[in-house]
């Protein structure tokens, strides 16, 4: 079956927090767009446990204020076409998005994909994946009440889910390859006033034991190389995150690690017409309202590039 086309000024892919301040200026702009994403609006909002420093909403669940940007949506009439980017092109100064049933020709595009959780790259990893192991503790976590699991990571998302997860479970490993976290240290204190918490440090996961189930996990320790298995049923690899951007295929545009590097001031990437904002930039820190700051400047840029 042949794929519709649809002629569009601006597509933005993309749902999360910069993806949506990045529709709701264009929208006030009269600039002729689509929203696409084949996720829950909101992003990665929607699987985070806890926020607590976004402004206005001191520890807010993530679902929640995943609804108050989905609300930003309802409020201005913007709907999401509902499916993932496959593909992204140029020709002659036109860009191809390429989804499942529709073929968008744009003059700009902005990406605002976000990332997906990196793996462990252990065997049975994919196998056992809905068998015990998740990569969203809040998602998933009220399947394990009552028993031990594990959590894999030492940064703040790690350590917020954990949180989450001890409320739960009858005991809690939290294994990091370091002695020391990367998360926030009142999170780390915070586990460690809990006594159905372990943190486990510094060790890293070897082998992941099940056939049909977790049903345990082989650590070892990086200064002794002593090895020792955790009895678990659950486990929640929690290391960091990739960009989304395996789908463009446009030259010069990501760098070494599959980011998108941009104009600070406009958000324009190397390509003419392509901007980037949020979770894709190649900044240390990624924070929700970085990625609503850069919605605000891309749409800036794009009213800069149309006008020339």
């Amino acid at each position: 079956m042949e794929k519709e086309i649809i002629n569009k000024q601006v597509a933005v892919i993309g749902a999360g927090p910069g993806g949506i301040t990045c529709a709701v200026d264009l929208k006030k702009e009269n600039i002729d767009f689509v929203l696409i994403d084949g996720g829950t609006p909101g992003g990665k909002v929607n699987i985070c446990p806890r926020i607590d420093n976004y402004p206005r909403h001191p520890k807010i669940p993530g679902p929640d204020l995943a609804m108050v940007f989905f609300q930003k949506l309802l409020d201005n009439n913007i709907s999401i076409f509902g499916e993932y980017v496959i593909s992204l092109t140029k020709k002659d100064n036109k860009f191809y998005v390429e989804c499942d049933s529709t073929i968008f020709i744009c003059d700009v595009v902005v990406i605002a994909s976000g990332t997906q959780e990196k793996k462990l790259g252990l065997d049975n990893e994919d196998k056992l994946f809905a068998h015990g192991l998740s990569y969203c503790a809040l998602c998933d976590g009220h399947f394990f009440k009552g028993q031990d699991v594990a959590i894999i990571g030492g940064g703040n998302a790690a350590l917020k889910e954990a949180i989450y997860l001890s409320d739960l479970v009858k005991k809690l490993y939290v294994v990091h390859r370091r002695n020391q976290f990367r998360g926030m240290n009142n999170l780390v204190e915070e586990l460690k006033n809990k006594d159905n918490v372990e943190l486990v440090t510094p060790y890293v996961p070897i082998k992941i034991l099940g056939d049909d189930h977790v049903e345990g996990l082989v650590i070892q320790n990086r200064e002794t190389n002593k090895e020792k298995t955790l009895n678990i049923q659950g486990l929640f690899p929690l290391i960091g995150q990739n960009p989304n951007t395996t789908f463009i295929h446009i030259d010069g545009v990501l760098d070494d690690y599959k980011n998108i590097p941009v104009d600070k001031n406009m958000m324009s990437t190397s390509c003419k017409g392509l901007f980037a904002c949020g979770d894709v930039l190649p900044r240390v820190i990624k924070q929700i309202y970085l990625s609503e700051f850069d919605g605000h400047q891309v749409v800036k840029g794009i009213n800069n590039y149309l006008k020339k």
